[in-house]
């Protein structure tokens, strides 16, 4: 009876005999990716997105079947590299700051959440870093401790600074509400984000060696 079962799950061509699982994975292994005209072949992909690494922000530009590009990049933050694709969370800054502000406050709609992108889909044209990441530079640190060591407590403040984990640049007005030369370190309390007007004003931690501050000037 055991011999008769092994028998009949077994399939021979020209010879060899495949059993019934591998007569389906060979079937399998055959499957093409159909790379879409204009799209990246799925290991220049995957070397590409390797090559750029986790955590930078970057603009993800895909190609219709007929290799017409979209009209607007997909604007992600790498978050995950798989062996078979990677993962990008939408980069929405507004999106972003009023969710911050606000943890009761839910979009229906719009950017937001995460997306897969499977190496083997062959659909994405380019994966380009976003020119924030690039060209951003921090003011002087030197500068920075001058103005810091001239500023009061309470004292009225501007603030610019790139937020890497919301993924772009963060314009603020508020207060000085702590400084400390030795570590670098300072604390505000912000006002208004971006042109957005809180409630509650947010208290902000920043440090010269580890955030890329691009201003902070005092309000005449």
């Amino acid at each position: 009876m055991r011999s008769y079962h092994k028998k009949y799950n077994q399939k021979s061509f020209s010879g060899v005999t495949f059993s019934r699982k591998n007569f389906l994975n060979f079937f399998k292994s055959k499957k093409k990716t159909n790379v879409r005209p204009g799209a990246l072949e799925p290991e220049a992909l995957k070397e590409r997105v390797k090559e750029i690494g986790r955590g930078k922000k970057v603009n993800i530009t895909r190609v219709e079947y007929d290799g017409t590009p979209e009209d607007k990049p997909i604007t992600v933050q790498i978050v995950d590299i798989r062996e078979d694709y990677f993962t990008g969370r939408v980069v929405n800054l507004e999106r972003n700051i009023k969710e911050d502000l606000d943890e009761k406050l839910v979009f229906v709609k719009g950017g937001g959440g995460t997306i897969d992108f499977f190496f083997n889909d062959g659909d994405i044209k380019s994966v380009e870093e976003d020119v924030d990441e690039m060209i951003l530079e921090p003011k002087d640190q030197g500068e920075l401790l001058e103005i810091l060591d001239a500023l009061d407590l309470n004292e009225s403040i501007l603030i610019s600074y790139y937020d890497r984990n919301k993924g772009g640049v963060i314009n603020g007005s508020g207060k000085l509400i702590e400084k400390n030369l030795e570590t670098k370190t300072f604390k505000v309390h912000l006002n208004l984000i971006n042109d957005i007007e809180l409630d509650i004003p947010k208290e902000i931690e920043l440090n010269l060696d580890r955030d890329n501050i691009l201003d902070l000037e005092v309000v005449i």
